[in-house]
C-alpha cells in the first residue's frame, strides 16, 4: 500500500453513553452494511511528551492482522471541525516505519527525535463505521468509536483510563457544510456536542495527570489587514470556543467556575453582536437558542455569588452561627435545585445543536445574505473599524462618569453594562493596537466594572432574598414539570431572621454605593485619553 497524503476534514461529535442505542437505530434505517472492527491504537511520542509539544500525533493501529501507521498535525479546529495534515500507510510491525513517510511527513519529526519515541498511551475501542451519502453529492465516513483510552506502564502519572464514546464524521468528498447537515440533524435528537479535542490529546491529558478546568477567554491575534467580517468571525469563533469548552463540565460538574466561564463566555458573544450588529446579524432562531442559553446559565450564577461570595462575607458579622447555618441550609438546598433546574433548561435548549448551526452560519458567511450588510462586510482595514467602534463605545461612558453622583440606581446599572461591554471590545481588538496606553485604559475598566459590579452583586442578591418567585420564566416550565419544584416558592420563608439581617446589610451596601465607592474609578477613567 502506497502512501496517502492529504488533509483530513472531519467533525467530532461527543455522544452520551445512554444515546448509542438510539444511535444505532438512526443509523440502521439507512442503507448500506456497517462496518465493525476492533482498533488498538499505540501513540508514540518522547518520554517528555516533545512530539505532541509541536502538535504532532503519530499512531500505529492494529485493524485485524493488519497494522497502519499514522502522522497527523494539530491543524485548525473549530467547533467540532478539524482540517490537519494526515499522513497513513501499511507497516508490516507494530511500531513506526520511517522509512514508509514521504519526506514531507518526516519534516515534522527531526531525526534527533525519532530515537526518543515509545508507546506512551493505548486506546482500545469498538468502531462502527458508515460510508454515506451527503447533501450535494457529498460522501461522509461516519464512525462511531465506544471504548477507552489508558496510558501504558512506565509513565509518570501510572495508569489511568478514560472512556469513550464519540461520532466522527470524515468528509471523503464534497464540501464541509455537509458534515454540519449531518450533525445537526443528530444533535437535536441525542443531546451531542461539537467536540474539538483529538483522541491524541485526550491520550497526553491522561499521561500527564491532567483533569478539566474552566477556560477562560483568551486573547485574540487579530491581523491588521483582516477585513471587517474576518474581524467578526474571528471575535465570535473565540466566544464559542470558550463557552463550548465550558459546556460538558457545566452539565456534569459542580464546580462553580464552569458556569461562570460559560456565561462570561456567551456574555462576549452578546456584546460581540451588538458591536457589529449593522455589519453581521444572526438569524432569529440562533438569537433565540443565544438569549434561552443565558438566562438558564444566569439564575445558576446568581445563586453561586450569593452563596459563594456575598453571604460569606456577611457571616461572620452575625452574632448567632446555628441560625445563620440554618439560613444557609435553606437557601443552599434552593440553590442546588437551581441547579438541577439550569441543567435540565440546558438540555432543553439544545446546546449542541445551537453551536453547530452558529459554526455553520459562520462558515457560510451568513450575514452576506442581508441586503443591509453588503456595504460594510468588505471593509478593509479592521483597524480603522474597531476604532470607530471603540469610540463609540466610550462617549456613553465618559457621560456617565460625569454625572455620576447624580445618577439613579437603574442608570448606574446601565453604566456598568456599558463599561462591561467597552472592556470586552477593548479586548477583542486588543492586538489591532497595543501599547502601554491600551493596557491602563483596560486596566481602569476592569476597576470601574468590579466596582459597579459589587454593587450590582448586592442588588442582585437583594431581589433573590426578596422575591417570592426566584426562578426565571426561561426555567419556570422546566421547574413546574420537576419533583424538586414544588419547594422552590418556599424558600425564603425557611430562611429565618437570618434572611432579615442579611437584607439590612445589603441596603447599607447599596446605599455606600450610592454614596460613592465607585465614584473613584469613574474619576480615574475620566483622565484617559482614546488610544485608538
Amino acid at each position: 500500500m502506497t502512501a496517502s497524503d492529504s488533509v483530513e476534514i472531519e467533525l467530532k461529535l461527543a455522544l452520551p453513553p445512554q444515546q448509542v442505542e438510539a444511535f444505532l437505530k438512526l443509523m440502521a434505517r439507512r442503507r448500506g452494511t456497517p462496518v465493525r472492527q476492533v482498533l488498538v491504537t499505540r501513540y508514540f511520542d518522547t518520554p517528555d511528551f516533545a512530539l505532541s509539544a509541536q502538535g504532532v500525533a503519530l499512531r500505529v493501529r492494529r485493524i485485524g492482522r493488519r497494522w497502519l501507521q499514522t502522522l497527523k498535525t494539530e491543524g485548525e479546529r473549530r467547533g467540532g471541525l478539524s482540517h490537519r495534515a494526515e499522513y497513513e500507510m501499511a507497516v508490516t510491525r507494530g511500531s513506526p516505519d520511517w522509512t514508509r513517510f514521504s519526506a514531507e511527513a518526516l519534516a515534522y519529526v527531526p531525526q534527533d527525535l525519532r530515537a526518543q519515541l515509545a508507546p506512551v498511551f493505548e486506546m482500545r475501542f469498538k468502531r462502527t463505521a458508515w460510508l454515506i451519502k451527503g447533501r450535494g453529492g457529498a460522501r461522509i465516513e461516519v464512525a462511531l468509536d465506544v471504548g477507552e483510552v489508558r496510558t501504558l506502564k512506565g509513565i509518570n502519572a501510572g495508569e489511568r483510563s478514560q472512556p469513550i464514546c464519540e461520532i466522527e464524521l470524515e468528509l471523503k468528498a464534497g464540501q464541509p457544510d455537509a458534515l454540519f447537515a449531518l450533525a445537526l440533524a443528530w444533535a437535536g435528537r441525542l443531546d451531542c456536542l461539537p467536540f474539538d479535542i483529538s483522541k491524541a490529546e485526550r491520550g497526553v491529558r491522561l499521561a500527564h495527570g491532567e483533569s478539566a478546568e474552566p477556560v477562560k477567554s483568551v486573547p485574540l491575534a487579530l491581523d491588521r489587514a483582516m477585513s471587517v467580517e474576518d474581524g467578526f468571525a474571528a471575535i465570535v469563533q473565540a466566544c464559542l470556543a470558550q463557552f463550548q469548552a465550558n459546556l460538558p463540565e457545566v452539565l456534569a460538574s459542580d464546580d462553580i467556575e464552569y458556569v461562570h466561564q460559560a456565561r462570561v463566555a456567551l456574555r462576549r458573544l452578546r456584546a460581540a453582536l451588538r458591536q457589529y450588529r449593522r455589519v453581521c446579524v444572526p438569524p432569529d432562531e440562533l438569537m433565540d437558542g443565544l438569549r434561552a442559553l443565558a438566562a438558564a446559565l444566569g439564575a445558576a450564577r446568581d445563586w453561586d455569588v450569593l452563596c459563594d461570595e456575598t453571604l460569606p462575607a456577611i457571616a461572620p458579622h452575625y452574632p448567632d452561627a446555628d441560625a445563620w447555618q440554618h439560613g444557609m441550609q435553606v437557601l443552599q438546598a434552593h440553590r442546588v435545585e437551581v441547579r438541577a433546574a439550569m441543567r435540565a433548561a440546558l438540555i432543553q435548549a439544545r446546546p449542541g445543536a445551537w453551536l453547530l448551526a452558529l459554526q455553520r452560519w459562520l462558515l457560510l458567511r451568513g450575514w452576506r445574505a442581508v441586503p443591509e450588510a453588503q456595504r460594510f462586510i468588505q471593509l478593509s482595514p479592521l483597524k480603522k473599524w474597531a476604532g470607530r467602534a471603540l469610540q463609540k463605545g466610550h462617549r456613553p461612558i465618559v457621560r456617565g462618569a460625569r454625572d455620576f453622583g447624580q445618577l439613579q440606581a437603574a442608570q448606574r446599572h446601565a453604566l456598568r453594562i456599558a463599561v462591561k461591554r467597552q472592556r470586552y471590545a477593548a479586548e477583542f481588538f486588543q492586538t489591532l493596537f497595543g501599547g502601554r496606553r491600551q493596557d491602563r485604559y483596560l486596566a481602569v475598566l476592569r476597576d470601574a466594572q468590579n466596582s459597579l459590579g459589587r454593587s450590582n452583586d448586592a442588588r442582585v442578591a437583594w431581589g433573590l432574598l426578596t422575591t417570592a418567585h426566584t426562578t426565571p420564566r426561561v426555567l419556570q416550565n422546566v421547574v413546574d414539570r420537576s419533583p424538586l419544584g414544588h419547594t422552590i416558592p418556599r424558600v425564603l420563608q425557611n430562611a429565618g431572621p437570618m434572611r432579615d439581617f442579611v437584607l439590612g446589610w445589603l441596603a447599607a451596601k447599596q446605599a455606600d454605593a450610592a454614596d460613592g465607592e465607585s465614584a473613584g474609578p469613574m474619576r480615574a477613567f475620566l483622565k484617559w485619553k482614546p488610544y485608538w
